[in-house]
């Protein structure tokens, strides 16, 4: 069970949909790659002890088609359409991928934030939902909270 939730943890962009949007100039502002500084993805699975994991990966924002932007960096993109200094996600977005070892796990987003500082180089992300994972043919329905900080690194 642990490699699931680790390998769930090492995959920190989701599946979003999203409608197609107008943020116009402020996606501008999100285009790039950012750099986790700090942050952590706490998986809550019942009859097991909380796990938690440090974030990594980049997290590379592009232009979208069907939504303001798409995190391009990954094999389960996160879409968001962008208001301000804010991208976000609605609820009840999905995302199934295994995990190289014959299980799988199917990931619903509650919500999706991140957020751009009036500096403009560096954010705050925030995301809870739910992920279910099917291990050798038994299902464990567990919920996730993602919290971190990160510094823009390149455009």
């Amino acid at each position: 069970m642990r490699n699931a939730v680790k390998t769930f943890t090492l995959v920190s962009a989701l599946a979003l949909s999203a409608c197609g949007g107008s943020g116009g100039d402020d996606v501008k502002k999100f285009v790039g790659t950012w750099h986790p500084t700090a942050g952590t993805t706490t998986t809550l699975c019942p009859g097991y002890d909380a796990f938690t994991d440090t974030l990594s990966g980049n997290l590379i924002w592009s232009r979208g088609v069907s939504s303001d932007l798409v995190d391009s960096g990954s094999s389960c993109p996160i879409m968001v359409e962008v208001n301000g200094s804010t991208a976000s996600a609605g609820s009840s977005q999905t995302c199934t991928q295994s995990d190289g070892a014959g299980g799988s796990s199917t990931v619903t987003i509650s919500g999706y934030t991140f957020v751009i500082a009036p500096d403009g180089q560096t954010a705050s992300e925030n995301m809870s939902g739910n992920v279910t994972f099917i291990v050798e043919g038994s299902t464990l329905p567990c919920t996730f909270n993602e919290s971190g900080s990160y510094q823009k690194i390149g455009n």
